[in-house]
């Protein structure tokens, strides 16, 4: 971007907050991997406000739905379609990013038990991507060895998911997503949700935080232990899932939230680690 130049973002981001908060307010950019993001500030009242692809509407919703059921998700207040965008006014999910230390670890995993029971039996928002996931296509791998291991991945796991609990996903349980507060831990960041076997957050989870999770997160979810058995191929799934993204990216040369090229080919060289062992 030309240094001084508004972006179709930034007037959109003014426009709802013409649109929806009193003024005067402030905004400030948030650190965001495919969205625009600013914490705003009206009064003594703080913000997320989130521009991001329409696809992420089902996600919030899904937020909102548990919100109102006492898991804290920074939740919209307002949100609309514009111009093709999803503009979203999110609530202020106040807390510390969980890190990697057992007693997060262990946070994390109860935390994400807790929102896969209380998303049983909820309902599947329409425009929510449900499984199997059309728009995993291992055929935009490059590498030939990396391509048949990502195919073989995601073949093991769909045949598992027949018989393996499917529910809403978060999508993306990274431990920044999680965030300590005084009295619970809240999970943000829904726009990735969709519809799946519950064993893929998990296999995320795991992927993010090590295996302690695993044990913290049975404390609350409702998986049997039998079926956690199964991670193992989630996880592998997962890194397809990830060897899949970052293609992708690298494809259209997307660089919305990284630096540099440099990142979007670490992601997928950590993809290739994990499913053959070599980054090379």
């Amino acid at each position: 971007m030309i240094p001084g130049m508004v972006t179709v973002d930034e007037l959109l981001a003014d426009e709802a907050i013409r649109d929806w908060l009193p003024a005067p307010t402030t905004r400030a950019p948030l650190s965001a991997m495919n969205s625009s993001a600013w914490l705003v500030a009206s009064g003594a009242e703080r913000y997320v406000l989130k521009i991001s692809d329409a696809s992420e509407e089902p996600g919030l919703q899904v937020a909102a739905w548990l919100e109102a059921r006492g898991l804290r998700t920074g939740a919209p207040v307002h949100m609309t379609v514009r111009d093709g965008r999803l503009v979203a006014l999110l609530r202020f999910a106040d807390g510390r990013p969980l890190a990697t230390s057992q007693a997060d670890v262990e946070a994390l995993g109860e935390t994400l038990g807790r929102a896969h029971s209380l998303l049983v039996g909820a309902p599947v928002p329409r425009a929510l991507q449900r499984w199997p996931w059309s728009w995993l296509d291992s055929g935009v791998i490059d590498d030939p060895d990396l391509r048949a291991a990502a195919t073989d991945a995601i073949n093991d796991a769909e045949r598992l998911a027949a018989t393996s609990t499917l529910g809403i996903l978060h999508g993306d349980p990274a431990p920044e997503a999680f965030l300590a507060g005084r009295d619970d831990v809240a999970l943000i960041d829904w726009g990735a949700a969709c519809h799946g076997p519950l064993l893929y957050d998990v296999a995320s989870a795991r992927m993010y935080a090590g295996d302690l999770v695993l044990a913290a997160y049975r404390r609350t979810s409702p998986v049997s232990s039998d079926e956690l058995a199964s991670v193992p191929v989630f996880l592998a799934f997962r890194w397809a899932v990830q060897a899949w993204y970052f293609s992708t990216r690298i494809r259209r040369r997307d660089l919305t939230g990284l630096l540099s090229d440099a990142d979007n080919d670490k992601g997928l060289a950590d993809a290739r680690r994990a499913l053959l062992g070599s980054a090379s």
